[in-house]
């Protein structure tokens, strides 16, 4: 066992320290940007109490060329800002978005792990969240306190009609918190439920248009769609409607406060200058909890999205590991497995015991739904193991650096999806360091190099997407040269000739008889009799558990007997 670090995959980013720098710049930018907000009532205050009063042009000219400078340097200031939250936005996105996408892809395969969430979008809502206005406002938040208490500093009566304006205004905007959760958290989960609906018709595009299904869908479709637009209406009614209240309030505070200090003017108890000053400095005060308020609805969002982040993440373990075990190339052994979907409390496949040696070749057979695909998922780490252990070279599959799995298993499912793109990189799984070499040896393997090269542009043929542009049988023996890219351990074929003439038979047999010969293991699942003529074992399940394993000849004995109404007894299973 060699060891070394893992170089397959980077350490998830702590985004809390990532953030910090840009975050701390935040911070210090917000406040000189607060801190020039003060300048506009302060020339206010010395144009209404000094300027009018001297008639001073000299004075007035000065006062106005350092406002424009101060403002100049703030449109700056509030630039940089602008520019700082869309990078931390950046930061996140780095942070996150590639942990996101292997736990969407990793979820799938679990039935109703995510429901209603898609991390990708959950993602992409928290990126957009944090590069808006939303963040600034909430920066811009704690100097409220330190407004009102200038405005205090005036004139008591007018600080504290100001904390008063500014309680039932923060009043008014939790209530519109609490008013418009549900409402929100419902327009998600039916964002996401159209969604889903969307994917799958896309995906079934051409079942819908050949059997007449497209005003059916469209009619389902437009259902989930009214029920989308049904919450957002409602969660947009309820935030417009405490937004323009809040508006209205703050204005009507500004003109109070311009009220009550004419009347101290009027007392000489105030300047005219102090007045105005007051009324600009307790608008400015509020004016973050109104830019909340009108940005609720990115704020429930991200909270939400954060949220569910926050529970997928800690099930998304990529098992990176610091020590990696060499590549396995000696024998396949299950003792008593039990496999079945992540969080299955029932097991959909039982008892299954093997042993495979390097060069063996192993069919499973059955019949419909007794489990040879669930089988195979669990043999390639798609499924978990419930119960029960999978060793390769007496090391469990999970034990390997995932960075090694390619190198390990080559799989071809039953349904054979590729990915938009071309022919090579569709063979060599879109690795980065891929070869030529290496793409025409898997195709060789697979005896479909003369197919592809009477492709338009060959290997760089682009096939659409999920390989549309290829016939169901092209993209089952492209997906074979994939699962026999690099000359992987262990191999596994999924009904492989399901969509196949006696050409591609012929290849299936003879890709399997190579891979043989150098020493792998290949595990099929079969319906049609050519494809068990090239293994030597056979393992018969019966609803979800092993019946038989052993050499294919005693296996087919045994169910010959059976069927004939012999009385015979099972064939003993290595292991058990």
């Amino acid at each position: 066992m060699t060891r070394q670090v893992t170089t397959g995959r980077p350490a998830a980013v702590d985004i809390r320290r990532a953030l910090l720098l840009p975050g701390t710049a935040l911070v210090v930018t917000s406040l000189v940007s607060n801190l020039l907000m003060l300048a506009g009532p302060l020339f206010m205050l010395q144009i209404y109490d000094r300027v009018l009063a001297s008639r001073s042009m000299p004075t007035l000219v000065a006062l106005t060329v350092m406002i424009c400078a101060l403002y100049a340097y703030y449109a700056v200031l509030e630039a940089i800002r602008a520019r700082m939250s869309m990078r931390a936005a950046n930061i996140v996105d780095g942070a996150l978005s590639g942990r996101l996408f292997a736990a969407s892809v990793r979820f799938k395969l679990i039935p109703g792990a995510l429901g209603n969430v898609d991390p990708v979008r959950e993602g992409d809502t928290l990126r957009q969240f944090v590069s808006g206005n939303g963040p600034l406002a909430l920066l811009d938040l704690p100097w409220m306190p330190i407004y009102l208490t200038i405005v205090f500093l005036m004139h008591p009566l007018l600080g504290w009609l100001a904390l008063g304006g500014a309680v039932a205004i923060v009043a008014l905007a939790i209530a519109n918190e609490l008013s418009s959760r549900g409402p929100a958290q419902k327009a998600s989960s039916a964002q996401g439920a159209r969604q889903r609906y969307i994917d799958d018709a896309r995906s079934n595009a051409e079942a819908i248009v050949g059997m007449g299904m497209m005003a059916d869908i469209e009619r389902r479709r437009a259902v989930l769609n009214r029920d989308v637009l049904a919450a957002q209406l409602l969660a947009g009614d309820r935030t417009s409607a405490f937004s323009a209240i809040i508006k209205a309030l703050r204005f009507l505070l500004q003109s109070a406060v311009l009220a009550v200090g004419a009347y101290l003017v009027i007392q000489g108890d105030l300047t005219g200058g102090l007045m105005i000053a007051a009324s600009v400095i307790t608008s400015r005060a509020l004016a973050p909890v109104d830019q909340i308020v009108g940005q609720w609805r990115g704020f429930i969002a991200a909270r939400l999205a954060y949220d569910r982040i926050r529970k997928i993440l800690p099930k998304d373990n990529d098992g990176a590991r610091e020590t990696r075990l060499p590549l396995p190339g000696q024998k396949l052994s299950a003792n008593q497995l039990a496999i079945g979907p992540r969080g299955a409390k029932v097991a959909l496949v039982n008892g299954i015991s093997f042993e495979l040696v390097a060069g063996d070749a192993l069919g499973i057979i059955g019949a419909s739904g007794s489990g040879k695909s669930s089988l195979v998922r669990g043999l390639v780490g798609a499924w978990p193991t419930l119960s029960g252990a999978l060793r390769l070279d007496g090391a469990l599959l999970a034990h390997y650096d995932p960075s090694q799995i390619g190198g390990i298993v080559g799989y071809l499912p039953q349904q054979v999806d590729l990915f938009e793109g071309t022919v090579a990189e569709n063979i060599a799984r879109f690795r980065h360091d891929m070869t030529a070499e290496a793409v025409i040896a898997a195709a060789r393997s697979a005896d479909v190099h003369d197919m592809i090269n009477s492709l338009p542009n060959g290997y760089d043929t682009p096939i659409g997407e999920q390989g549309d542009l290829l016939s169901a049988g092209q993209r089952q023996r492209i997906g074979l040269a994939r699962a026999l890219y690099g000359d992987p351990f262990l191999i596994v074929l999924d009904e492989p000739n399901s969509n196949l003439d006696a050409e591609g038979d012929a290849a299936v047999s003879k890709a399997i008889a190579s891979a043989r010969a150098r020493g792998g293991i290949v595990v099929v699942v079969a319906h049609r009799p050519s494809a068990i003529a090239s293994v030597d074992q056979l393992l018969l399940l019966q609803k979800g558990r092993q019946v038989s394993f052993g050499p294919k000849k005693d296996v087919l004995d045994h169910i010959a007997k059976a069927a004939s109404g012999e009385n015979v007894r099972p064939i003993k299973v290595s292991g058990q």
